[in-house]
């Protein structure tokens, strides 16, 4: 170290053999012309032992089998008709589950052949730390797709339960408040970003988490959700720094928050109010079917008593057609 060096870097593994977890970190520090010190820091765990690797690879083996099924069934509706399919959302999620499954297992096989790699040189105690560094970067890029797979499998999942009545109300209010859900998102992202950055003028040179926009917005992200440290901020600014915290929480949490509250809870009235009166519709049809169909059934019932009474020559007693035409008016007048 000189006058003339302008970063440091630590890079070092850490093993835990109670958890069998690897965790490869990367410490580094940056020195401006000015004298002023930037320190950086990029901690990945990952497990290069498997257990179980012959029941992990069956799991996988299963949804290869499962990606090559959807893709030929939807490879044949692409070729039916391919403008229909196109134009749909939901063909869209398909592909994009198929084509993030794939490349799941790629980047899975990639990684693990370089995690067995690392492992057999480990036991010759040869492995180099440029080699830990590939197995973490293809784990992270593995962990990533893994994460949208399962983002975009769980959307499948909710529109197969479309036909629960609590999803499908779920489904219709979101669909409905999408419009003003996102002229309110335009507006409190617009308060965001001038709180961001007030935040970094104000405390950017005395705090760490507000040292540029990146650190700002996650540190009124966290403010937000209710981790904060009220004593820093006033430290760092006695006046300035109660005033912002005070003003932040009541724009977001009292104000903000409860429109973006009411306009959800509206829609979701108005879907409530529109399935009662599709109750009272359906009723109403049914009443007027159910008597139509007793009418038509009351008026065979009365023509073949008439011919009845004809054939026998006999006064028919007022039984079962009598019966019937009381519970026909006692039907409509429940109606």
């Amino acid at each position: 170290l000189d006058q003339q060096t302008r970063a440091v870097f630590v890079e070092l593994i850490l093993y835990n053999p109670h958890a069998n977890l690897f965790s490869v970190v990367t410490v580094a520090v940056e020195f401006t012309t000015t004298g002023a010190a930037y320190t950086g820091a990029e901690v990945v765990t990952l497990r290069l032992v498997q257990h179980g690797a012959i029941v992990l690879l069956l799991l996988r083996g299963t949804l290869a089998l499962f990606l090559l099924y959807f893709l030929l069934r939807e490879g044949k509706s692409l070729l039916s008709r391919p403008v229909e399919y196109l134009s749909g959302f939901w063909s869209w999620v398909e592909v994009w589950i198929i084509t993030i499954g794939f490349s799941t297992l790629g980047v899975y096989f990639k990684a693990q052949s370089i995690i067995d790699e690392v492992a057999e040189k480990r036991q010759s105690g040869s492995t180099p730390f440029e080699q830990y560094k590939s197995a973490a970067g293809w784990f992270q890029v593995y962990t990533y797709l893994l994460g949208f797979l399962i983002c975009c499998t769980t959307l499948k999942f909710i529109h197969l339960l479309r036909f629960n009545s609590h999803v499908r109300a779920l489904s219709v209010t979101m669909r409905k408040s999408a419009k003003p859900v996102l002229q309110f998102l335009f507006v409190a992202g617009i308060f965001m970003m001038a709180y961001t950055q007030a935040g970094n003028l104000v405390f950017g040179v005395k705090l760490q988490g507000y040292q540029n926009i990146q650190t700002s917005l996650q540190s009124l992200c966290m403010m937000m959700l209710g981790s904060f440290d009220f004593d820093e901020l006033s430290g760092a600014k006695q006046v300035l720094g109660p005033l912002m915290f005070f003003s932040y929480q009541a724009m977001m949490q009292f104000i903000l928050l409860s429109m973006f509250m009411a306009i959800i809870m509206d829609v979701y009235a108005e879907e409530q109010q529109d399935r009662a009166a599709e109750n009272l519709r359906f009723l109403r049809i049914l009443k007027e079917t159910s008597v139509e169909i007793a009418g038509k059934m009351k008026h065979v019932s009365k023509n073949r008593t008439r011919e009845s009474k004809q054939e026998e020559g006999n006064v028919i007693e007022p039984d079962n057609a009598s019966r019937f035409d009381g519970v026909v008016s006692d039907f409509g007048k429940m109606w």
